[in-house]
């Protein structure tokens, strides 16, 4: 696979895990939005480990899906 395809789909991932850790919490659901911030965890850490991003662009992904968990659990 070469490396823009498969950052493309990691990118999308990333997307989707996001849309469902809103709609669970959103539901109602925080544990499983939690798994779902997990998921992005793993992902950002997937894409450092095959080196489409850095260890600092890996962080910033993990803080700003945090953020968003915090955000929409107060909302």
């Amino acid at each position: 696979m070469r490396t823009r395809e498969m950052q493309m789909k990691l990118r999308r991932q990333l997307e989707r895990r996001q849309e469902d850790m809103v709609r669970e919490l959103r539901n109602g659901d925080s544990t499983t939005a939690m798994i779902y911030y997990g998921s992005i965890c793993g992902l950002a850490d997937a894409m450092r480990i095959v080196g489409l991003v850095d260890w600092e662009q890996s962080t910033k992904i993990r803080e700003q899906a945090m953020a968003l968990y915090r955000r929409e659990r107060e909302a």
